[in-house]
């Protein structure tokens, strides 16, 4: 029985508390008039966003170990007992992974809520003035959908958080935030460049987050039309954005970039504990997530491509992530966005609306062929949900995908067995104390 909870914003309390400052002055951002007065603290600050990223309850760690774990990708072999919540679906409210994946989302929305509020007054080229809007557009965006995923209906925050006036906000519904999300990325879309450095938003970056917004508001509300949208803005990146499947499904993680839309960029200073959590105590890891039985028996017995990229064994047998490696250094990439999830989006938009079958087929394939494996069998409409399902299960895994697609799609609560309630996490204990508009989510 797998069971959700909730990750709230870390809102400030005063000096009688225990508890940190929700958006308040975030430790590492730029984000004082002093700070953010000309052309370079604007670009401060936009780097300081990009590299929230980096931190423990993002894309450094816990978002894409959690998306794995609450489902059934991952199973907790460790002794953090947070992990044991998420992997049981019986999480508390106080949970600390759920409470920093609440508090590294706001975080980053409000180092950009700061440049958006100070942009307008500060002299800069039109080119870049775009550029950073759209930066902090794409990263706001990124950050309220996360969020969403997770906990439903959230504040959304269009101004910065500086003092304790503004800390108090109910929540928005989904189809607030939505609209909200959608519009930050559609203004993205248009002013930041179609060609940006690995690391960096592009304006096809901007695209491809919208086809996956879309295509999770689509399974919300059954509206043809926004299915249609995703599937425009998955047919944009595939056809006009540059991008290139790697030749090998491999390839992905040694090195190849054509397939990169965006992606967080770590190092030896900004770097993730990903490989550190995935490894065995054997190889200096800590062993505390691992691909359960399950899981490892669910691979096709000619998916060994994408298997032996994926997955390993230890001297003692012991399964192991192995799409992060570097133990020492955690500057392994994360992808965000890759151009193999427009053909499953543009696919899976089309299943789901009565779509042409031999389209959904050529998107299913494209994939399954450069993994060397047949083509898939699937010729209802039902038979290729499920081969959708199935194939973003073992392309995305450990990428921070399989939690969203189960939920997304209403299917967690039959491939998990967990009560639809549950399908949210339970808002963070942090900010109920700190907010007092705020609401729990049902079965909390």
């Amino acid at each position: 029985m797998k069971k959700i909870s909730y990750i709230f914003i870390i809102l400030a309390l005063t000096a009688m508390s225990c508890t940190k400052m929700l958006d308040v002055q975030p430790t590492a951002s730029i984000s004082t008039d002093q700070a953010i007065k000309d052309e370079t603290g604007i670009n401060k600050a936009i780097t300081g966003a990009y590299y929230s990223l980096h931190d423990v309850g993002n894309y450094g760690r816990n978002h894409v170990i959690v998306e794995d774990l609450a489902a059934d990708n991952l199973a907790w072999t460790g002794t953090t007992r947070d992990y044991l919540q998420i992997d049981d679906n019986l999480i508390a409210s106080d949970n600390g992974i759920i409470d920093g994946i609440w508090t590294s989302n706001y975080d980053c929305i409000n180092r950009v809520n700061n440049v958006l509020e100070r942009i307008g007054g500060i002299e800069m080229s039109t080119d870049k003035r775009n550029m950073y809007t759209g930066d902090a557009l794409f990263l706001r965006a990124l950050s309220h959908f996360n969020l969403l995923g997770y906990f439903g209906g959230i504040p959304i925050k269009t101004r910065p958080t500086l003092d304790l006036s503004s800390i108090n906000q109910a929540r928005n519904t989904v189809a607030d935030v939505y609209k909200q999300v959608i519009a930050d990325l559609v203004e993205a879309e248009k002013i930041l460049p179609a060609s940006r450095p690995l690391g960096w938003a592009s304006s096809y970056s901007a695209t491809a987050l919208l086809a996956r917004v879309y295509l999770s508001q689509f399974q919300f509300t059954g509206d043809a039309s926004i299915a249609a949208q995703a599937k425009a803005r998955a047919d944009e990146v595939i056809n006009n954005g540059g991008y290139i499947l790697a030749p090998a499904y491999a390839d992905l993680f040694n090195g190849n970039t054509t397939e990169s839309i965006f992606e967080v960029i770590f190092d030896a200073q900004n770097y993730n504990r990903l490989a550190q959590y995935f490894f065995p105590v054997s190889l200096t890891g800590r062993y505390e997530v691992s691909p359960p039985a399950v899981f490892v028996q669910s691979f096709q017995a000619t998916d060994t491509v994408r298997f032996n990229a994926s997955i390993t064994f230890d001297a003692k047998n012991l399964p192991y992530g192995i799409k992060y490696t570097d133990v020492t250094s955690g500057t392994d990439r994360v992808y965000v966005l890759r151009l193999a999830e427009m053909y499953m989006i543009r696919a899976e938009a089309l299943a789901y609306t009565s779509g042409n079958i031999d389209d959904i087929r050529n998107d299913i394939n494209t994939l399954r062929l450069r993994s060397g494996l047949a083509p898939t069998t699937a010729t209802t409409y039902a038979e290729l949900q499920l081969a959708i399902e199935n194939e973003r299960r073992h392309e995305f895994a450990f990428e921070s995908q399989r939690w969203s697609d189960l939920v997304r799609t209403k299917r967690a609560t039959t491939v998990l067995g967990i009560d639809q309630k549950y399908t949210l996490f339970p808002i963070p204990l942090s900010e109920l104390q700190t907010n007092t508009l705020m609401k729990q989510n049902p079965g909390y």
